[in-house]
């Protein structure tokens, strides 16, 4: 997602319209420690959604929408050829 969203129930309808794609998450751990994963987002809960990552040492990421709305994690759709 590229765009920063005021409203949690709006963040919750974006991400599950995500669930099941391929996406390319952005993480800021702060200070200055940013990493890049590529991932699917595969459960969705009420307060936090979980990434399945696909290349990497651990398999899966937790994330509340609250790192959403305030930028710590950041999605982009990867579009299949």
């Amino acid at each position: 997602m590229k765009r920063q969203y005021q409203n949690l129930e709006v963040i919750k309808q974006k991400i599950s319209m995500l669930k099941g794609k391929d996406v390319r998450i952005r993480l800021n751990k702060g200070r200055n420690k940013i990493q890049f994963f590529k991932g699917r987002i595969n459960e969705i809960y009420s307060s936090v959604f979980v990434v399945q990552i696909f290349d990497d040492v651990f398999d899966r990421l937790s994330c509340t929408y609250q790192d959403v709305l305030c930028g710590d994690v950041k999605f982009r759709l990867i579009e299949k050829a």
